[in-house]
């Protein structure tokens, strides 16, 4: 295998344990405490922490997809509380993700001058 394939597979695993960290965190927060704050609490931390590590904004994109397949599945189980969080989480993280690809593009902009 070459070395670009190998960090390929390590950034997917990468991705795909982040999200699952980042799912736990919200279904365990939203289903115990039924406060949307926390929730809010936790999104802002990931996005200090994206910010601050560079994670690129297509990872919190597709964290807010992610987010937005919960609300579906709230719904089925019948919990209409945990759906309208997960509905705020998708809102609050496209908005983070907009706020990412900003940052990129700048980050970008000064190191092509």
């Amino acid at each position: 295998m070459t070395s670009a394939h190998q960090s390929t597979k390590h950034s997917l695993l990468e991705t795909r344990g982040g999200f699952i960290l980042f799912l736990c965190a919200m279904v365990l927060l939203g289903f115990l405490s039924q406060f949307q704050w926390i929730g809010h609490v936790v999104i802002a931390g990931y996005a200090v922490i994206a910010l601050w590590r560079r994670v690129p904004a297509r990872r919190t994109f597709m964290y807010a997809l992610w987010s937005l397949g919960m609300v579906p599945a709230a719904i089925i189980l019948g919990n209409w509380v945990i759906a309208q969080n997960f509905a705020a989480y998708t809102f609050i993280l496209f908005a983070v993700g907009v706020i990412h690809m900003v940052v990129d593009l700048q980050r970008e902009i000064l190191v092509r001058k």
